[in-house]
């Protein structure tokens, strides 16, 4: 495949990416203010992002038996210590979640966004522009500080377990490193694009 048709099919796909997380963030906005409003608790369906899942470091709680499959090959337990907890979304900390789960979702916009002017300013005959640049510094950006509220969140929503439950000594399970590894990354790719920009400019000005 041609270099320009994998650029116009990263368009057409950032594009409906974009169009659907835009759709996805305003139905959320909407159904967030519908919950709030109807002050529902937990006997009235809620939104499913109100659903954590934790584990308990109680020292009551432990795992079963190891059981094996018939030729030995593969090996399975079931952990006690497992736990879903349901935040009630009428209370100040369910508040606190849905607008965590918001700042998310523009964060992603965002950086669907940035990647569609990306992908708009990308010439073949003459790929290194500052502007790219700068964009991507968004991009990377948006990645160290999507994990730096992950580390905050998950500080806080600990502090809230522990307030709440402090005998079962739950903790959130949370991926957290992804986005400063990513933001590393696309940080690199910067410094050499930058350097790009640099001796496309320098060719320029020799031509």
């Amino acid at each position: 495949m041609k270099p320009t048709h994998i650029i116009t099919v990263f368009k057409v796909l950032t594009t409906i990416g974009f169009y659907f997380l835009l759709f996805i963030t305003a139905a959320f906005f909407v159904f967030s203010l519908i919950n709030i409003a109807s002050n529902q608790s937990f006997n009235t369906p809620t939104l499913k992002n109100n659903n954590y899942k934790v584990i308990s470091f109680s020292d009551n709680k432990g795992t079963t038996e190891v059981k094996y499959s018939d030729n030995k090959q593969l090996r399975y337990q079931l952990l006690q210590n497992e736990y879903y907890v349901q935040i009630n979304p009428s209370s100040p900390f369910g508040y606190y979640t849905m607008l965590l789960t918001f700042v998310y979702l523009l964060l992603g916009i965002f950086t669907l966004r940035t990647f569609r002017k990306i992908l708009k300013e990308i010439q073949l005959e003459a790929p290194f522009t500052g502007k790219i640049v700068r964009l991507l510094k968004y991009v990377a950006a948006v990645f160290i500080i999507a994990d730096f509220i992950k580390v905050i969140n998950y500080i806080i929503f600990n502090q809230y377990l522990h307030q709440q439950m402090p005998t079962l000594g739950f903790k959130l399970q949370s991926e957290i490193g992804s986005g400063f590894i990513i933001g590393a990354i696309t940080w690199i790719i910067v410094a050499i694009y930058q350097r790009g920009v640099e001796l496309q400019t320098e060719n320029n000005l020799t031509v």
